[in-house]
């Protein structure tokens, strides 16, 4: 079973939204300054619209370049991991990655609940168990990939998360890659059963 990363998802998006805003933008306050209508309140009122698209911007091709730079991470398992036992697991890279030094591995078991407050809902999001630990590698070639083994407790709950809401519980593994360039953080929703 082949899990994608969740990492660079969103990358598109973000850029292709601040494009769109801060062209739309741009296109207004510059036939309000052609027609000479550009106020000081024109200018307030566009600014924190120019920030937010600068802002998504930014978060975006900083995705889009790591997508470009390490492609799409997969995590290759046999099956959802049994509590108690450690899951053996391959890191695929989209291309052969070089570590600038020791590769951080977070495994996590996260309790998502919806909570309703009047007419909005929020996530809210508790750790239930961590660990850290760290792997040495000189490369991570595309084909091969890297090992891991994912050390999950013998106690604890397996993945109990809705397809629709998100609510439940689930396991996420981060895995922290430094490059001398640009590091990556891919994050992988591994399937875990009791």
């Amino acid at each position: 079973m082949q899990i994608k990363s969740q990492s660079s998802t969103w990358a598109g998006i973000f850029t292709l939204v601040s494009f769109i805003t801060v062209a739309f933008l741009g296109t207004y306050v510059y036939l309000m300054w052609q027609a000479g209508r550009a106020t000081w309140l024109v200018y307030l009122i566009s600014v924190p619209f120019f920030a937010m698209g600068a802002l998504l911007g930014y978060g975006g091709l900083r995705g889009l370049l790591r997508l470009l730079h390490f492609g799409h991470w997969r995590l290759e398992i046999e099956g959802p991991g049994v509590l108690g036992r450690p899951l053996p697991a391959r890191l695929l890279p989209g291309r052969d990655v070089t570590p600038s030094g020791e590769i951080r591995c977070d495994l996590r078991c996260l309790k998502v609940t919806i909570v309703n407050t009047g007419k909005n809902q929020r996530m809210e999001t508790k750790t239930l168990w961590e660990t850290s630990w760290m792997v040495t590698s000189a490369i991570i070639l595309k084909g091969p990939g890297l090992s891991l083994s994912l050390p999950l407790p013998a106690d604890g709950t397996g993945t109990t998360q809705g397809p629709n809401d998100g609510a439940g519980v689930k396991w996420q593994l981060t895995v922290l890659v430094p490059t001398q360039t640009l590091s990556d953080e891919p994050i992988f929703d591994v399937p875990v059963r009791c």
